[in-house]
């Protein structure tokens, strides 16, 4: 297995329960993530998440404490293959607001774990600065011409 990882931290002005929540509840997973979302917070309960245009992505909650920590199993479809991975959301209370880290892991060697190294890095950079978005302001950013 290889030793690339992603690390990106944000800071939102909300608080920890707040940012979990847009993590956790489909509804306001579809606000800024998503197309719909099929997710309870609870360890060892299985998830859907669907993109437009992208197959649906199903994978396990691994680990929750509420308003801390999630851990997603993360399986990715690459040229028919799936490649597992593994995404932790880890939430920190930082004055009056959040710092978010997301740290993805798992990644492989190859040509087509590279590309989805790429791909995931500058996927989460697009959404959680999305999210900052619609916790600050109430706008969504996305736009169907878009392609994170």
């Amino acid at each position: 297995m290889s030793k690339r990882t992603i690390t990106q931290t944000y800071f939102y002005d909300a608080a920890p329960g707040t940012v979990f929540r847009a993590l956790t509840e489909p509804k306001q997973l579809t606000g800024w993530f998503l197309d719909s979302a099929r997710i309870k917070p609870v360890e060892g309960s299985g998830y859907t998440f669907a993109w437009k245009g992208y197959p649906n992505q199903k994978g396990e909650v691994k680990k929750v404490v509420t308003d801390r920590l999630l851990v997603l199993s993360w399986p990715n479809k690459v040229k028919g293959k799936v490649l597992l991975t593994e995404a932790r959301f880890t939430l920190k209370k930082n004055g009056r607001g959040t710092l978010l880290t997301v740290r993805h892991t798992g990644f492989g060697e190859g040509d087509d774990w590279i590309w989805l190294y790429g791909a995931v890095q500058s996927g989460w950079a697009y959404f959680l600065t999305n999210l900052k978005s619609v916790l600050s302001q109430g706008l969504d950013l996305r736009s169907e011409h878009d392609q994170p």
